[in-house]
């Protein structure tokens, strides 16, 4: 027990610090899901723990990899709560008239592939000092109104002994109107 309680401390550390370097305002960072109260949910207006550029969102990417944490490596995703809100009313499916799906479903499953690929990430990299030097979308890029999605993201890093290869760390990178940057979701497959 007092280890997860250490983890989840070191975490809300490492959060803070990553969202002072990104310059993020450490009252929209949050480390976790916002919790439901009663019927309404609190609604998220904007996304958190977002980075000024490609290269601060990616040094974070680094140290959270090196760390092998997976809650580091989450908390650089989009969350339930924005996809909730912010992500969701912005796709089709959501305004197709008698559509059955809702945003959870969707976010369930989302979510089944995300975590799976985030474990894989992190077992395979975790821990390792990789430096990400050039990045590629070679996917399809889509308009979301106030952000767009990047997709199918390939990164060139180069490893502590000096060799470089191209890995798909993260599936798609989310860019708000604005220029700030946030990992959408690790899915690679």
């Amino acid at each position: 027990m007092w280890n997860r309680v250490i983890q989840v401390l070191c975490v809300s550390v490492l959060v803070m610090a990553a969202s002072v370097a990104a310059g993020t305002p450490a009252e929209s960072v949050t480390a976790g899901p916002i919790k439901e109260r009663g019927p309404e949910a609190e609604k998220v207006t904007a996304f958190t723990f977002t980075f000024d550029s490609r290269e601060e969102l990616f040094d974070a990417l680094e140290a959270a990899i090196a760390s092998g944490d997976l809650e580091v490596m989450r908390a650089l995703a989009v969350n339930r709560e924005e996809f909730r809100d912010l992500v969701w009313p912005t796709l089709p499916i959501a305004n197709r008239p008698k559509s059955n799906f809702t945003w959870d479903f969707v976010w369930h499953q989302h979510e089944l592939r995300h975590e799976s690929s985030l474990r894989r990430i992190s077992t395979d990299y975790g821990g390792q000092g990789l430096e990400i030097v050039d990045m590629q979308a070679r996917g399809k890029t889509t308009d979301h109104g106030s952000f767009h999605i990047h997709r199918e993201n390939f990164v060139e890093v180069v490893r502590p002994d000096g060799t470089r290869e191209e890995l798909q760390l993260f599936g798609s990178l989310l860019e708000t109107d604005d220029g700030r940057y946030k990992i959408y979701s690790f899915i690679c497959d």
